[in-house]
């Protein structure tokens, strides 16, 4: 009797032996054959694997194709790779099913993963990238923002710092401020004090002023408070620098004004420290003092 399908004998045979797994016979076959790779031992026959899957030589099943893989044709044997940056499903049958990662995401452990915070990268990529310096990102980006005016970040940063006040942003740091100078939170450059005003230390957030009645004499400030010098008698902080004070007026050193001089006596000339007394007998007949002595007038007695 022939032996049946999937099934072969040896001359001298009590009995049929069936086809090992994976390979197949016809009726009264002497040998089984093995399953091309491609193919697979489906229903009995051997049977070409269909697109999307693939399979060994002597498989009993077809093997779908793994995520970011694909098998375009019936009958492979392997499935071809996903170009780097591109990610499909499991079982594709065609390479358009290879789809490019989006902005802000890459082909991570083989599947499209979200950048986290801090990184980005463009479409297509195969890992995410750290921020560079003064710039961040939240998750997802496919780029880095650069940090605001004033503030900086370390490189890989989800938020950036605003420099604090006494500090500003110079070469792309957060740099302390020298003394002489100062600056608020979140500046650009360190502001010279303004004239009669001074910080005597570095990183300042204000400049401390000159005592009453003295200044720098100078435009600007300065970075220590020996810089106040006291304006000399004579002379007063008048608008913001020691101004000689006028004929008719005085001022002692230290003032923050001159002071007319009272009645019955004068300053005669610009610059005075003290006002002179009217000659005995003569007074100025106003109720404040004068600029000369001619306007010291004698007084005249009625004899009846």
């Amino acid at each position: 009797t022939s032996c049946a399908v999937n099934t072969f004998s040896i001359a001298g045979s009590g009995s049929c032996t069936g086809c090992a797994a994976g390979s197949t016979s016809a009726a009264g076959a002497t040998v089984c054959d093995v399953c091309a790779a491609g193919s697979a031992v489906v229903a009995g026959s051997c049977t070409q694997c269909v697109a999307g899957t693939y399979s060994l030589a002597g498989s009993t099943e077809c093997t779908q194709c793994a995520a970011n893989s694909y098998s375009a044709s019936a009958g492979a044997s392997t499935c071809t790779s996903c170009p780097g940056g591109l990610t499909s499903a499991a079982g594709s049958d065609s390479s358009d099913d290879c789809e490019v990662c989006s902005a802000g995401n890459a082909v991570i452990s083989g599947s499209c993963t979200q950048c986290d915070a801090g990184t980005y990268s463009v479409a297509g990529s195969t890992e995410c990238t750290s921020c560079a310096v003064n710039t961040f990102s939240i998750a997802g980006s496919g780029s880095c923002t650069g940090c605001a005016a004033g503030s900086t970040s370390a490189a890989g940063a989800t938020v950036c710092d605003v420099c604090a006040a006494g500090s500003a942003v110079i070469a792309g740091s957060c740099t302390q401020c020298v003394a002489g100078t100062y600056s608020l939170a979140g500046s650009t450059e360190c502001t010279q004090c303004a004239a009669n005003s001074y910080s005597a230390s570095a990183g300042a957030s204000t400049c401390s002023a000159c005592a009453a009645g003295s200044t720098t004499q100078a435009a600007t400030g300065s970075d220590s408070s020996d810089d106040c010098e006291v304006c000399s008698a004579g002379s007063a902080v008048i608008a913001g620098s020691c101004t000689q004070c006028v004929a008719g007026t005085y001022s002692l050193a230290g003032s923050t004004e001159c002071t007319q001089c009272a009645a019955n006596s004068y300053s005669a000339s610009a610059g005075a420290s003290t006002c002179s007394a009217c000659a005995a007998g003569s007074t100025t007949q106003a109720a404040t003092g004068s600029d000369s002595s001619d306007d010291c007038e004698v007084l005249l007695v009625l004899v009846v």
